[in-house]
């Protein structure tokens, strides 16, 4: 009995290192590899200060405070719209854009007003004409920060959002050379007559992309 049990463990043993023997031998000249990486794209600061500066009835310096309803500071609307323009060259991040397999952007977003608000980013080419957008559903709805019983904010509304592109602006990726940040903050609530709002408010959004590459080792 010990005679065949050294013989079946010598037998296995010859099986397993001709297993690793011949796979160490045959490994693929094609193995890929998956790497990622972030960079920052830059962030976006609105404040309402830029409404009040182009207020005709206002004198500087202006109060602290502002009922949107109040005849003395009129708004025929019921939001204020802020854009912003940002250069960006997916050719800068790699020679070759074959090699990209997903691209996700990361918003940090801050609502520091009591009213919601409504983003979407765009990505266009050098002559301002539209690729794509991150959000496909259309722009993106932000809640509003939440208010004691006087309506003062009392911690602004924060939120991470991860969104993957599609494959359709993947395979654009060599247009794209700006990305315009629109965003859009209301003026009423519903459930609030008058709303409040205040000159150190702001709504604040940066984005940052991560990338995920596929190579092959021979191309190294």
């Amino acid at each position: 009995m010990p005679a065949i049990k050294n013989h079946i463990i010598l037998l296995v043993l010859l099986i397993v290192w001709g297993c690793i023997d011949e796979n160490i031998t045959q490994v693929s000249e094609d193995l890929e590899i998956t790497s990622s990486y972030s960079i920052p794209v830059g962030p976006l600061t609105y404040d309402i200060n830029d409404y009040l500066e182009n207020l005709d009835s206002l004198n500087v310096p202006w109060p602290d405070s502002l009922y949107y309803n109040d005849t003395l500071y009129p708004n025929y609307r019921s939001y204020l719209i802020r854009d912003d323009i940002k250069s960006f060259n997916f050719n800068q991040i790699t020679e070759n854009l074959d090699i990209i397999e997903a691209i996700m952007f990361r918003l940090i977003i801050s609502n520091g007003y009591p009213t919601g608000a409504l983003t979407q980013v765009y990505f266009a080419d050098g002559d301002n004409v539209y690729v794509d957008s991150l959000f496909a559903d259309g722009p993106y709805l932000i809640p509003p920060a939440a208010v004691d019983n006087e309506g003062i904010v009392t911690a602004p509304y924060e939120e991470i959002r991860d969104v993957y592109m599609s494959p359709y602006l993947i395979n654009h990726l060599e247009d794209i050379r700006l990305i315009i940040i629109e965003s859009t903050i209301f003026t009423t609530r519903p459930d609030i007559l008058h709303v409040k709002f205040y000159s150190h408010y702001c709504f604040n959004l940066h984005i940052a992309v991560r990338i995920r590459l596929r190579f092959n080792i021979n191309e190294l």
